[in-house]
């Protein structure tokens, strides 16, 4: 099969020719302390779920600081409705698992998420809505409006994962390593200030990228080689490439733009326009 076959229709085969997934067996094969190269592959899913975390601190000390986020309401939303879902996905896999210790780990840590976005979002409410809600909306439905989109974002996605039979999760899961290195960049863009975002972040973002894409050892790819190799699967990291550009191109934008003191002085009524 030619590359351009491989990228119009070809999809990832285990070693007996079956169609490759995810499944929990892989994660206990494949990072059951013991088992070959264990050591690094629980490495490599420290260090993702290390800047996973950062993506959420830094955001929240601007949201703290400065009282406006780099994230768009939507994304909260989204970002709320899958680790909510990620929560109850994770304490199942454990269950079935045989209390697989990583498995629960996972679990706690989308309830810690869970309770960071649930903060965005409040302060989305209480500082943003000169940006969000430029009309004056009333906290009421500001509230409902935001309950609606996440209520959208948890249906829309339990169905893409029951379509894919992602019984973990772990396919969907690189779609929000995808939203955050792009995202947050071109709503700077949009916007046209540093207000929200430090360079911080912008290395942050980076290094999910690297860390996400890289076809050595990824998170996805230590968990189930036969679905995210580079020869299974070259989309993922054709995508990851557009990632790690787009990422590059935020911390160039960001040291391009005006600094905050300059857009501070004109108040905060010309940032919140």
């Amino acid at each position: 099969m030619n590359i351009f076959q491989y990228l119009t229709y070809g999809y990832p085969h285990n070693a007996d020719g079956s169609l490759a997934d995810v499944s929990v067996t892989d994660f206990v094969e494949h990072l059951s302390v013991g088992a070959p190269g264990w050591i690094g592959a629980w490495i490599t899913i420290g260090l993702a779920v290390v800047f996973g975390l950062l993506v959420y601190v830094f955001p929240l000390i601007m949201t703290i600081n400065e009282k406006i986020q780099c994230y768009p309401l939507w994304l909260h939303c989204f970002y709320w409705a899958a680790d909510f879902m990620g929560i109850w996905v994770f304490i199942h896999a454990w269950n079935i698992s045989g209390k697989f210790l990583l498995f629960l780990l996972l679990a706690i840590g989308e309830a810690v998420w869970v309770g960071l976005e649930t903060f965005c979002l409040t302060m989305a409410v209480k500082y943003e809505h000169p940006i969000i809600w430029p009309n004056g909306a009333s906290t009421k439905t500001k509230v409902a409006e935001i309950i609606c989109l996440t209520l959208f974002c948890y249906l829309a996605l339990n169905f893409l994962r029951f379509e894919w039979h992602d019984e973990t999760m772990w396919k969907f899961w690189i779609f929000t390593q995808v939203l955050v290195t792009t995202v947050p960049v071109w709503e700077m863009r949009k916007r046209g200030y540093r207000s929200g975002n430090c360079i911080a972040l912008s290395v942050t973002f980076i290094c999910v990228a690297l860390v996400s894409f890289n076809p050595w050892a990824n998170m996805w790819l230590v968990v189930k080689p036969e679905f995210f190799s580079l020869a299974a699967n070259p989309w993922y990291y054709l995508t990851g490439i557009f990632c790690l550009a787009s990422a590059l191109y935020g911390l160039y934008l960001y040291l391009k733009l005006p600094p905050k003191e300059d857009i501070m002085k004109t108040g905060k009524k010309a940032i919140l326009k």
